[in-house]
């Protein structure tokens, strides 16, 4: 099985789904009791569809110092979306 299928299909998921809380404010509904900023909620998910598609460009690579480099960078890319992610759960409520 080629490895760079899983995620590429994760990173279309929240690509999808951070786009559609950016643009309509809709948060699934297991987490709307725990997002308190909505829109930054939304582009955690998109910053962690960039992680995910980066996770899945890095298979291409044809060096390995070059798969490891894009492979660290999502990895740092995915902390930062973490963080957004908490950040989004901090805090008054958007209304």
């Amino acid at each position: 099985m080629n490895w760079y299928v899983i995620p590429g299909a994760f990173a279309l998921l929240l690509a999808v789904s951070g786009t559609a809380t950016l643009r309509t404010g809709w948060v699934p509904h297991r987490l709307r009791h725990r997002v308190r900023r909505v829109a930054l909620h939304g582009w955690a998910q998109v910053l962690m569809a960039g992680s995910f598609g980066l996770q899945s460009a890095g298979g291409f690579a044809g060096e390995p110092a070059t798969g490891s480099a894009v492979g660290l960078i999502a990895v740092l890319t995915m902390l930062a979306a973490l963080v957004l992610l908490l950040v989004s759960q901090l805090g008054p409520r958007d209304e």
